[in-house]
């Protein structure tokens, strides 16, 4: 059996103007820092923003103005000195965001920043150091609408190969 918050977990882009308990943050990164790391190296860090003027910029990098509505916005970014594996380590931090928020009635959506120059300028906006690499921001909130969750009709068995494509 699938777990729900899987089934449930779904892009969310427009969030009610409600703002998110502080303990549900820390709960959220909590569920990232339990996340593996490549050789258990523990290097991905996390910068949480709220304030509406710095929500604005990273919409205007990300060229989605959903993002500045979401009430919390968190960047996961990982230092490169100390991972060779920094897109596999964030995703997966960022797949315990997501699991996380759902199960607490958040909605989140992946925001890409890697290619071209938006991630430096997401770095820089943030004050995030140079040796560190970040690939997505993460919009945070309360849905405006629920997503209906996916079913055994999304499922495509055609997609499974044994032993051989």
């Amino acid at each position: 059996m699938i777990i729900k918050e899987i089934l449930q977990r779904r892009s969310v882009r427009q969030y009610k103007k409600e703002p998110v308990p502080e303990q549900y943050i820390i709960e959220i990164i909590k569920a990232a820092q339990f996340a593996p790391s490549a050789h258990n190296n523990r290097a991905v860090e996390f910068v949480v923003v709220k304030d509406e003027q710095i929500k604005e910029q990273l919409a205007q990098v990300a060229g989605q103005p959903f993002v500045k509505e979401a009430p919390v916005v968190i960047v996961p970014c990982t230092d490169s000195q100390k991972t060779d594996f920094a897109v596999e380590d964030l995703s997966v931090a960022c797949q315990n965001i997501f699991l996380q928020a759902v199960s607490l009635g958040l909605g989140t959506v992946w925001k890409n920043i890697k290619g071209g120059n938006r991630e430096q300028k997401v770095k820089e906006i943030l004050g995030i150091p140079d040796h560190y690499i970040a690939i997505n921001i993460i919009p945070l909130g309360w849905p405006l609408n629920t997503p209906l969750p996916y079913s055994d009709d999304d499922f495509d068995k055609t997609k499974i190969h044994y032993e051989h494509w």
